[in-house]
């Protein structure tokens, strides 16, 4: 049976107190965003190591192997704390904390324009650098005294895996400008992860990953390959469609300007266009923040990449004997789908994991998706 251990630590990842005797504990993970971590603690639970801003929730998961470790490689930063008492007089305290990403969406960081300037301007370069060096000028050591927390929290060196991306913004949430980064990287044909790691629950590394957040196990040619199908159990819920209501097929870019005198790109795609005697799907793009036409063209083509015709796949990954979370598969790893006779490469990019103890229960739900 797997078991749990979790401890509650300070802001600064000083350990006060072994939590490992909750109640409940339920925590999600999804790729590139802001998750949450929710745990209910018996009402006599000293509270004086839970009220602290920022302190910090462990969550250690030990295998029947034997092995144990910080599952989904994370902390977790409490940001409420609620204290209850049922109908029949139940006292219960229960903990809802952020992984370390909370840091970059507002209230917590936004985009800062330097030196009275009305905008940053990313000139074209990997999606994955632009996104380590928004971190470093918003809390790195390109950020002033003030919003630098580089002690705290490392940002690893450029590794330049992404598509060429380049982007102007200012005065926005850091936490969604990485995202568009990221979905511009991945519209290109390259998918760009990134996360704040708890490498150790004292460490904290902003890292970015391509091509999985984890570890590429799709069959045939991955390390260790998983195949999931209906037919093999581990695999449920499964939806597959193609989606071309929302398909774009020429971007009219608008930049600075009025009237005549404003600043325009275009791009299309005659191939697409030429699938349909209504193949023709305009769509403006506001763009205010560009100045340049060549900002203004690589932000209409980015669109129009977005744009294109959706095929998906979807399903629900079943934890079973012989396919196990945190053994065979974990979050954030590319698998392979077998379903409606084809082989689907499939990212996990959300699992929700459910514990409770006393009733030697563990509920993983993990969600794959794949792009054709």
């Amino acid at each position: 049976m797997t078991s749990y251990s979790c401890y509650l630590a300070d802001a600064f990842g000083n350990r006060l107190a072994d939590a490992s005797n909750f109640l409940t504990l339920e925590y999600s993970r999804v790729a590139n965003a802001v998750s949450t971590a929710k745990m209910t603690l018996p009402g006599n639970f000293n509270t004086q190591y839970i009220i602290n801003p920022d302190g910090r929730l462990e969550i250690w998961r030990k295998l029947d192997s034997g092995r144990e470790y910080l599952d989904t490689d994370t902390i977790w930063l409490i940001k409420k704390v609620t204290q209850r008492i049922d109908a029949s007089g139940l006292q219960t305290i229960v903990i809802e904390a952020d992984t370390p990403l909370s840091v970059l969406r507002e209230p917590g960081r936004f985009v800062f324009a330097y030196a009275g300037a009305a905008q940053s301007t990313y000139t074209a370069a990997p999606a994955d650098d632009q996104i380590k060096q928004i971190a470093r000028d918003n809390i790195g050591t390109g950020a002033d005294n003030q919003r630098n927390i580089s002690q705290y929290i490392s940002i690893d060196p450029n590794l330049s895996l992404g598509a060429s991306v380049a982007k102007n913004f200012a005065w926005r949430d850091c936490l969604k400008v990485m995202q568009e980064f990221a979905n511009a990287s991945t519209t290109a044909g390259t998918y760009i992860a990134f996360d704040i790691v708890a490498d150790t629950p004292t460490t904290l590394t902003f890292r970015t990953f391509a091509q999985q957040r984890g570890v590429d196990h799709r069959f045939p040619g991955g390390i260790n390959p998983v195949l999931i199908s209906p037919e093999l159990g581990n695999l449920g819920e499964v939806v597959f469609s193609q989606d071309y209501r929302d398909e774009i097929t020429y971007v009219l870019a608008g930049g600075k300007g009025d009237g005549i005198a404003r600043l325009t790109a275009s791009a299309e795609d005659a191939a697409r266009q030429g699938l349909s005697p209504f193949g023709l799907r305009e769509y403006f793009k506001d763009a205010t923040q560009y100045d340049t036409t060549t900002g203004l063209a690589a932000e209409a083509q980015a669109t129009l990449r977005s744009g294109r015709a959706k095929t998906i796949f979807q399903g629900r990954l079943i934890d079973l004997p012989d396919s196990r979370y945190g053994v065979d598969w974990a979050w954030g790893d590319y698998v392979t789908a077998q379903a409606f006779g084809q082989l689907i490469d499939c990212r996990i990019d959300a699992v929700i994991v459910s514990v409770k103890p006393g009733a030697s229960y563990e509920r993983i739900d993990a969600w794959l998706r794949g792009n054709l």
